[in-house]
């Protein structure tokens, strides 16, 4: 009789194992992507310029860029606006890519006055206005110096991250930095790198940028991303990071981006804009909490890279006790209440 019922729970709990889901992780492949590729010459010129900016060199940086590519305008009104397009341009792409220029840190909430030189190209017996130079000032937000670099610096050079993979990486990242303390920005002020990694607090704006710098550090492809999210319930402009990790796509090792969230996602991990998560009682997908617009300082023509659809598999799949662990915990739980029910009926103790 014993050796019947034993027979009876081995195979139930058999069963319950082969009907465990499978994963589907159907997506396509991406190419490495950044922002910088999408300006045109001479908002590049004004990226390469201000990115150089990561040390303090005072409170405020003037910066004259002369543009080398001729772009015709049809009257001056154009050229004023072209000269405000490509420094909007350049400096959107680069906060959301070089989070160690301390001039731009302030740049979400700060306004940027341009002024530029005309001159005059004749084409086809036609006249022309171009834009010959850009001159722009940026400034550093309050508190920040030279020690307070090298205070990041440190900061930076003293976070560990452990791992095999870079998917391993990204998630210990993730880890570490959920452990900073939020603080709402008071108006007119935003978050930043140094906030997170030094005093150990910020919003979503200063994590986004030290994820965006400990990945860089860890030589992984990143990149930080702009919008509003339904995730977040104390800001109204919010920050996350797309990663480009290798992984297993329908069985083929595949690189790709994947979205994650270290400020209000972190349990959800490396996701795809189909993966599910969680808020207030409701289920959303990625792409449907997180509304990417990166115009948050007014029109700009960046694009962003093709997002996996699902969330992240490694390489030759998700290891068998990732994947099964929790539910085969929970099948031996049940199996020893059952075992110990029956061994309770029949030593009569019920």
């Amino acid at each position: 009789m014993e050796s019947k019922t034993a027979i009876i729970v081995a195979l139930v709990f058999m069963a319950s194992v082969m009907m465990l889901p499978a994963i589907d992780a159907d997506a396509l492949d991406s190419e490495i992507f950044t922002y910088y590729e999408h300006l045109d010459d001479n908002g590049k010129l004004v990226f390469k310029e201000v990115n150089k900016a990561t040390s303090y060199d005072g409170d405020t940086k003037e910066f004259t860029i002369v543009l080398e590519a001729k772009v015709l305008c049809k009257d001056t009104d154009e050229a004023k606006k072209y000269a405000e397009d490509v420094v909007r341009n350049a400096l959107t792409a680069l906060y959301l890519s070089s989070p160690l220029v301390p001039y731009i840190w302030d740049y979400p909430v700060k306004d940027v006055e341009v002024t530029h030189e005309v001159g005059t190209v004749i084409v086809d017996d036609e006249s022309f206005y171009v834009v010959k130079s850009l001159t722009f000032s940026l400034t550093v937000p309050e508190g920040i110096d030279a020690e307070a670099i090298e205070k990041l610096n440190t900061a930076l050079k003293d976070f560990s991250v452990s791992g095999s993979t870079d998917a391993d990486k990204v998630k210990d990242i993730m880890s570490q930095l959920d452990r900073v303390n939020f603080k709402k920005d008071e108006e007119g002020k935003i978050s930043n790198i140094y906030d997170v990694l030094v005093n150990k607090q910020g919003t979503s704006a200063g994590i986004a940028q030290a994820f965006t710098a400990i990945c860089k550090q860890n030589n992984i492809p990143v990149l930080s991303i702009s919008g509003t999210s339904i995730l977040a319930s104390n800001e109204d402009l919010s920050f996350w990071n797309y990663v480009y990790l290798e992984g297993d796509v329908d069985g083929e090792t595949k690189k790709s981006w994947y979205i994650v969230d270290p400020t209000y996602a972190v349990d959800t991990g490396i996701a795809g804009y189909l993966t599910e998560v969680s808020y207030d009682g409701k289920t959303y997908s990625m792409s449907s909490a997180l509304f990417t617009n990166l115009e948050f300082k007014g029109d700009v023509s960046l694009s962003l890279p093709q997002l996996e659809k699902n969330k992240y598999v490694p390489v030759g799949g998700i290891p068998f006790w990732e994947k099964y662990g929790e539910m085969i915990f929970i099948a031996v739980i049940g199996v020893v209440i059952v075992l110990s029910m029956i061994y309770a009926v029949r030593s009569g103790v019920v």
